[in-house]
């Protein structure tokens, strides 16, 4: 009996030193010591400034940077019915970001982002446009993740 209680209380001290070790990711945003203050966008300004409005402005940051995007996107039909119709759409978005720090001058970063997506189209043309917009939302986010997640790396 007294050996049972000791594997428990053995146990529990073990388990309760882990449970307090105080581990954070990170790449949070939490401990983010970079901010973009400009964007220069070329190409499909729309889309530009989509991207450029989900990145926010961290006011303790040490490093401030500008991002150059260039932004396109393509949108072609995939499919058509025996009618001549379309019936799906493939959607081509491309970003070329370009991170440039404002101290130096100098270019951290510079990546092509490129995703590929297709959609149905619908019978209402609305509902069309509605798919097209929330995958180009889906798209603006994976990139914006992507994008925060290597110049955390390059920060950190």
């Amino acid at each position: 009996m007294f050996h049972k209680i000791l594997k428990i209380l053995f146990a529990l001290s073990v388990l309760s030193l882990t449970q307090n070790c105080g581990y954070q990711p990170l790449l949070s945003g939490k401990y983010q010591k970079f901010s973009i203050s400009n964007f220069s966008i070329t190409g499909d300004k729309k889309l530009g400034q989509t991207l450029a409005n989900k990145f926010n402005k961290v006011e303790s940051a040490k490093n401030i940077l500008t991002l150059n995007i260039n932004a396109s996107k393509k949108r072609d039909v995939s499919n058509k019915s025996a009618t001549g119709a379309a019936t799906e759409y493939n959607l081509k978005i491309n970003f070329d970001i370009e991170v440039i720090s404002n101290l130096d001058g100098k270019s951290v970063f510079s990546k092509t982002f490129s995703e590929n997506s297709s959609f149905k189209a619908s019978t209402l043309h609305v509902d069309t446009l509605n798919r097209e917009k929330k995958i180009i939302q889906d798209i603006i986010g994976t990139i914006t993740n992507e994008l925060t997640r290597q110049l955390n790396l390059i920060y950190n």
